[in-house]
């Protein structure tokens, strides 16, 4: 088996969160998780050149995903994204060319995933 890839889980609710994190874990990756972009930049100072995808909900308090992703983006600019979201029709702009929307099921995670690494 090659190297298993690693994510940043970002999303403010923790249930969410969570559950990602946990369906990745046992699909083999190596997971970080952050409950905010603020805690999401502190996680990627720390082990950044470690990331292979930020997994970020569009909407959170203070920062959004669009903004956490472009400033990722511009610390590394090979980071693969792929943003969450209850409202996938109101995204508008952003440097996201895949997002799954909310509800989703844990096979259409990971395949998501996988879609999006493989690129």
């Amino acid at each position: 088996m090659g190297k298993a890839e690693t994510i940043l889980v970002v999303d403010d609710e923790s249930a969410v969160r969570h559950v990602c994190a946990k369906a990745l874990t046992r699909a083999g990756y190596r997971v970080h998780q952050a409950c905010s972009g603020i805690d999401a930049l502190r996680v990627f100072d720390e082990c950044g050149d470690t990331i292979d995808l930020l997994l970020t909900d569009m909407r959170m308090p203070l920062m959004t995903g669009a903004d956490l992703a472009h400033r990722l983006l511009g610390r590394r600019k090979t980071l693969k994204l792929l943003c969450v979201s209850g409202y996938p029709g109101s995204i508008g702009p952003s440097p996201f060319l895949d997002v799954l929307p909310k509800p989703f099921s844990r096979d259409e995670l990971l395949g998501k995933i996988r879609e999006v690494l493989d690129r």
